[in-house]
């Protein structure tokens, strides 16, 4: 068996879920196009080469799409959106629920707008790092 075969819908989605970077490129281009320079921004550790190959396996994941006459821009597909959808569902109760088990209170969590500006994005990696999970 290869690593790419799968049993299940879910064991497709947890390895998109587990990657180091996938969730948080979806999490992000979610929000609205981004160009490589604002996803290098809010992703500094992600060198550009690497941000590029993580876009190459969203692309073909389905997941991610460069922008029509645009160059280095970047989007979620219909079915990236779908999926960003349910992956923050997933890791807000997944979260609230390890906070109940240690009796501690869930914060409220208010997205950014679509149309905030770079910096104020760049300041809700705070919340990434506790929901999404991943190294700044």
């Amino acid at each position: 068996m290869t690593e790419n075969k799968f049993h299940s819908g879910i064991d497709y989605s947890l390895r998109i879920l587990q990657d180091n970077w996938q969730p948080t490129l979806v999490f992000w281009l979610g929000f609205r196009p981004l160009t490589l320079d604002e996803l290098h921004q809010l992703v500094p550790k992600l060198s550009g080469d690497d941000l590029k190959a993580e876009l190459a396996k969203l692309q073909n994941l389905r997941i991610a799409n460069p922008v029509k006459d645009t160059d280095n821009c970047y989007s979620l597909t219909e079915d990236g959106d779908d999926f960003r959808q349910l992956m923050i569902s997933l890791r807000i109760w997944g979260k609230q629920q390890m906070n109940d088990d240690e009796n501690k209170v869930s914060p409220l969590i208010v997205e950014p707008e679509a149309d905030a500006k770079l910096s104020e994005l760049i300041k809700y990696n705070k919340f990434l790092r506790e929901y999404i999970n991943y190294d700044e």
